[in-house]
């Protein structure tokens, strides 16, 4: 895991046990989105270790808005990404 500089905009993807069976597309839609709207300078997407919310998997921590969503899949995960990123 890579540390987070301070002022750094990234968004945390729950890594844990439970997590990590459901989170790789939902990783790869924030990387993907990032990368298309030219933001891959000011924002990043990384793992953190389990948060104790397995029942809502996969889980996503936004530092900019220190926000926690649970369940994101690939759809949620766009609606994320226009509320907190792009707005």
């Amino acid at each position: 895991m890579s540390k987070v500089k301070k002022g750094e905009r990234t968004i945390f993807v729950c890594d844990g046990k439970k997590c990590c069976r459901y989170n790789e597309e939902t990783k790869s839609c924030f990387k993907a989105l990032i990368e298309e709207s030219g933001l891959s300078n000011d924002y990043s997407v990384c793992k953190m270790k389990c948060q104790g919310m397995c029942k809502s998997a996969p889980v996503v921590y936004i530092s900019s808005h220190d926000k926690y969503k649970k369940e994101v899949g690939v759809k949620k995960a766009k609606k994320i990404f226009q509320e907190y990123v792009i707005a």
